[in-house]
């Protein structure tokens, strides 16, 4: 008896000494993982509940350590798949008040060999029973990462000879319906599946390198699933690039970085979403840099009122995924990071640290608001919806003013702009609230008028709009010859040329539309400037209203010399349409298309009259040569709007400002965009 009491009091004594580190903050709390498949390590007398209130499994819990073969049904996948070491933390957390945090549903590292034979329609069949089965034996998880390192390069080497890239691609194809796994089109349907199993957990995209090397891949690859409408809740960064960040930028500055990846997927994504630190360690021997580290990014992580917790991935030095991350030796005394993690997390900075969405409560009451787009077009309509378990009443607003209650509302807004449609549902007492941003945009042509055919239309003078709507870039940003904003302020690219402006830099799949109204029935000539330094050329598609042409383009030169290349002849139809140029081959310049029409001698024979603007730059007046006597004049500012229009060929500049202005000229055979420059 007495050594049992002995027994008793020594366990006491050990959770005095080393009570729960953020057992005085309400709302964040700080994690740990499993240490050689086990949650407590028994070193030192350190027991893991009496330090942290949360776990992740290390690897326990990841797709490919519990699917082992293929299944007929989800119940089939309970029965064979590998769940021991996860059932036993799972239930080990249930039993001790931790939260489980499941990591990972999907990831193209550690995955399922077993599914690298499937066809894409199959192995969608068996995510489902993969989510099904999670569903069934842990129903109630509070966080979970549905998809792990999906961005460009990471998670794409082999897993037991397989190829992890090519999973990657059959995983698009499986879930996107698509052949480019960089879209997200597949993560986004991942988040759809998890979200109706698990209508109450915090769903998290978690990736690595997110604040130094792929920081703008990780914000555009986030900021893209809110766009897609996913029911994300929170994104992750591992922090395993924290040794990085010490190394190559400047460590005081960490809490502006973090804020800046925060606020950028907020404004680019439309709706602000939860912070986790998934997997933070810092890998230095020398205790003075680990204490460095530690106290310039761990604070500003901890303090930041948008990150809900942080997960330390491993805390005993030698039984660590990395060399000289523990916290404790290997007998269980303290390194200076955990002396100083036990001092800050005592100090009332720690304790009172703020928290927008409070990650002790996940899986409590939450609100999920989506729409089937967040950026329309002016005149467009979109859906919101929101989610919310035994809400009595649902409210949606825009400025103040209510526009719908329900399960979803449809918003027509009537001018362009953003609009944040902030949301609040009602469970009992308690009232959460939540909301959306819907960017607006006038799409139409590129300064308020369609281009002439014929006529010669420059390839950078595309619609007015956005991408999906008025063109498809695949690259983030005007990379072309590192000009930003130059001409255009969007993601196509665009390049200065000896003559004026072209687009640059694309690639196959790349679109962009134009408004035209051609003027009569009848066959055109068609002509394109282009340049490609390819060895094996290039190809273009052309779409008029309903008449398609597809163009093979020899080698012009060297990398920007230009060529007119001949395509053909095309029927088109008098009207307003749209005309689509697609890039069929990678590395394009595209700097004009011409059309003539063959039906009219004269004018054809007008439209190969050479239109010049002199002196260009200017200072007090211009001069219009080539165009004839019947022209009109239109200057263009660069946001699209025209700031002057006259009807004659010698134009003084007294009345406009200094600047970049497309002059757009049109006669009665043709209208064509000169680039001035007005330099006074």
């Amino acid at each position: 008896m007495k050594k049992f009491l002995f027994s008793i009091a020594t366990l006491l004594f050990i959770g005095q000494a080393h009570a729960q580190l953020a057992k005085d903050n309400k709302c964040k709390f700080l994690g740990n993982i499993t240490t050689r498949g086990q949650i407590q390590p028994n070193v030192g007398g350190l027991k893991y509940e009496a330090l942290w209130d949360q776990l992740t499994c290390e690897n326990e819990s990841k797709w490919g350590s519990i699917v082992n073969c293929k299944v007929s049904s989800a119940q089939e996948g309970i029965q064979k798949w590998n769940w021991k070491s996860a059932d036993s933390h799972y239930n080990w957390c249930k039993q001790n008040g931790v939260m489980f945090k499941f990591h990972a549903l999907l990831w193209t590292s550690q995955w399922p060999t077993c599914l690298a034979s499937c066809s894409p329609a199959e192995l969608k069949q068996q995510v489902e029973y993969w989510f099904d089965a999670v569903a069934i034996k842990y129903p109630d998880l509070a966080v979970i990462d549905v998809v792990n390192e999906a961005i460009k390069g990471h998670a794409e080497g082999t897993e037991g000879g397989k190829s992890s890239l090519e999973f990657k691609k059959l995983l698009s194809q499986a879930l996107g319906n698509s052949t480019d796994p960089y879209d997200y089109k597949w993560i986004a349907e991942a988040f759809r599946m998890a979200r109706k199993r698990f209508p109450n957990t915090v769903l998290i995209y978690n990736d690595y390198n997110t604040f130094t090397w792929q920081k703008d891949d990780f914000i555009n690859l986030v900021s893209s699933l809110v766009q897609q409408g996913a029911p994300i809740d929170a994104y992750g960064h591992q922090s395993h690039d924290l040794d990085d960040y010490y190394k190559s930028f400047q460590i005081n500055n960490f809490g502006n970085t973090l804020k800046e990846i925060h606020n950028g997927i907020t404004q680019k994504g439309g709706r602000e979403l939860q912070c986790y630190i998934t997997e933070y360690d810092i890998s230095q021997g020398n205790d003075q840099t680990f204490e460095t580290i530690m106290d310039k990014t761990f604070k500003p992580m901890w303090e930041a009122d948008f990150v809900s917790g942080i997960t330390i991935w491993g805390f005993v030095n030698g039984a660590t995924w990395r060399d000289n991350t523990g916290l404790v030796t290997s007998s269980g005394s303290d390194r200076s990071g955990m002396k100083w993690l036990k001092n800050y997390m005592a100090s009332d900075a720690a304790k009172n640290a703020k928290a927008k969405f409070c990650g002790k409560n996940a899986g409590g009451p939450s609100l999920l608001v989506s729409a089937t787009e967040t950026t329309i077009a002016l005149g467009e309509s979109v859906t919101i919806s929101a989610e919310m378990k035994d809400a009595s009443q649902i409210t949606y607003s825009v400025n103040g003013n209510q526009i719908g209650t329900g399960a979803s509302v449809q918003f027509t807004p009537n001018e362009a702009g953003e609009y944040k449609v902030e949301v609040s549902a009602k469970s009992g007492n308690e009232t959460v609230k939540s909301s959306v941003t819907i960017k607006v945009i006038e799409v139409g042509p590129y300064g308020g008028k369609a281009a002439v055919i014929p006529g010669t239309i420059e390839a950078e003078n595309y619609d007015n709009g956005f991408a999906g709507k008025a063109y498809n870039d695949l690259s983030d940003g005007n990379v072309c010859d590192d000009f930003t904003d130059y001409y255009r302020s969007d993601d196509v690219d665009i390049k200065k040329i000896s003559d004026g402006v072209a687009l640059g830099h694309c690639q196959k799949g790349e679109w962009m539309n134009y408004t035209v109204d051609v003027a009569e029935d009848g066959e055109y000539d068609v002509v394109l400037r282009v340049g490609t330094g390819n060895s094996d050329g290039g190809k273009m598609t052309i779409t008029v209203g309903n008449e398609v042409k597809e163009v093979e383009i020899e080698k012009t030169g060297e990398w920007g010399t230009f060529a007119e290349v001949k395509v053909g002849k095309m029927k088109l139809s008098k009207g307003e349409q749209v005309m689509k140029l697609s890039i069929d081959k990678d590395w394009i310049d595209v700097d004009w298309i011409s059309f003539k029409n063959l039906s009219n001698v004269e004018q054809v024979a007008n439209n190969n009259n050479v239109i010049t603007v002199i002196p260009n730059p200017a200072s007090t007046k211009i001069e219009i040569i080539g165009a004839g006597k019947d022209v009109k004049a239109e200057f263009v500012s660069l946001t699209g709007s025209v700031v002057k229009s006259v009807s004659e060929t010698e134009i003084s500049l007294d009345d406009v400002a200094n600047g970049v202005y497309m002059l757009r000229i049109t006669t009665p055979n043709e209208t064509v965009v000169k680039k001035l420059v007005v330099k006074k």
